[in-house]
């Protein structure tokens, strides 16, 4: 099973995936479990390219929406898997998932969980993208022990928010979480300006020294699929289609329009004060 799984993963550019049991499995989402579930495949994808952005739009939201990528993955290789395997029930999902996918794949040795909750990869580092593909397939895999990291503290020295501490993660003081608010109070707006923040926050995986000499995506999609800066000016001329093909399309217009506006407007005072 893992080494045709793995053909017809590699054919895509994704070389981390597990395969776990599905008693080892947590639900988050009983309403999207499938009775029938054996085991899952996990997947986790590498979207950075190494490129560098200036406009205070986290590196994910500059890729076209990764569900989208997903989506059409699974309409690639769930036909390649069913072809291989006799059985009858594949279920691709990304993000809106019935497993809780983070700990899935630190069970199925993809990495271990940062002080950030992210997963980092020991090859990619933290700028990945879970996936998995639940299946009625028996499997003689096991889970192992989800880990932690070095415990090292850059990350919570550097999280803007303080929203990072020994305890866990506060996400109501996470800058990214508050970059994403349907509605920002002018102390808000302030705040995520001051920081140079517009959309989501890549401070704790910046620092993390895990990520310091971590590889590239190897993915054609990821490297195709990607945007420079952003502006006020482009994002407010875009097409509905073209703009739904982002992340920070999900909250609608108006946010990522009144977030770029507020830090252009504070870039443009701190060079004529």
């Amino acid at each position: 099973m893992r080494e045709t799984v793995k053909q017809i993963l590699e054919a895509e550019g994704i070389d981390l995936f597990g395969i776990l049991p599905a008693d080892s499995l947590t639900v988050i989402n009983p309403k999207l479990m499938p009775p029938w579930v054996r085991s899952a495949i996990i997947l986790a994808v590498p979207y950075d390219d190494g490129s560098v952005y200036t406009d205070g739009v986290s590196a994910y939201a500059h890729i076209t929406d990764y569900h989208l990528y997903f989506k059409g993955l699974f309409d690639r290789i769930i036909p390649k898997l069913e072809e291989a395997f006799p059985v009858k029930h594949f279920f691709g999902s990304a993000d809106h998932s019935p497993i809780h996918e983070k700990e899935a794949a630190a069970k199925a040795g993809l990495g271990v969980i940062g002080m950030h909750s992210m997963l980092i990869n020991e090859r990619y580092g933290s700028y990945l993208f879970l996936g998995s593909v639940l299946t009625d397939m028996e499997t003689q895999e096991t889970a192992g022990e989800v880990l932690s990291c070095t415990g090292c503290g850059a990350c919570l020295a550097a999280c803007p928010g303080t929203a990072l501490s020994v305890e866990g993660m506060s996400p109501e003081k996470c800058l990214s979480a508050l970059s994403q608010k349907k509605r920002l109070t002018e102390e808000e707006a302030a705040l995520i300006g001051a920081q140079g923040i517009a959309w989501g926050c890549d401070r704790c995986q910046e620092i993390c020294p895990l990520n310091a000499d971590r590889e590239f995506t190897r993915v054609p999609f990821f490297k195709e699929h990607r945007h420079g800066d952003f502006s006020a000016e482009e994002v407010a001329k875009m097409s509905d289609e073209e703009f739904r093909r982002f992340a920070f399309s999900w909250r609608g217009r108006a946010r990522i329009l009144e977030n770029l506006s507020n830090l252009e407007n504070l870039v443009k005072q701190r060079k004529n004060p």
